[in-house]
């Protein structure tokens, strides 16, 4: 989503877009389990759907590593809550949520 793979329809508010945004990157912890997925990202809908787990993890790899290159290439993505982000806080975001997938896994 935050490179453009997937497109999302926003679904937030002018709050959501200000104050809370910044509160969730920058001032307090995410809410754990509070927030719904995107249908647009849902397993099955039209988000990824788990395949062979080493491949999904080198995926993954790949996409955190190229990162930087990509969103400087195509910055303009929104977020279906947050709107139109910065390349900092698309990066805030994706580790966030990334380190709080890989704590499921107790990594």
């Amino acid at each position: 989503m935050s490179l453009g793979q997937i497109e999302t329809k926003f679904i937030g508010s002018k709050m959501q877009e200000t104050i809370l945004k910044h509160l969730v990157l920058f001032g307090m912890p995410i809410p754990k389990g509070k927030i719904e997925t995107v249908k647009e990202l849902k397993q099955g809908k039209g988000g990824t759907k788990p395949n062979i787990f080493e491949e999904d993890k080198q995926r993954l790899i790949s996409l955190i590593e190229n990162f930087d290159t990509s969103i400087n290439q195509n910055p303009t993505y929104k977020h279906p809550a947050f709107g139109r982000m910065t390349k900092h806080q698309w990066g805030r975001l994706v580790y966030q949520h990334t380190d709080y997938h890989l704590s499921q896994f107790g990594e």
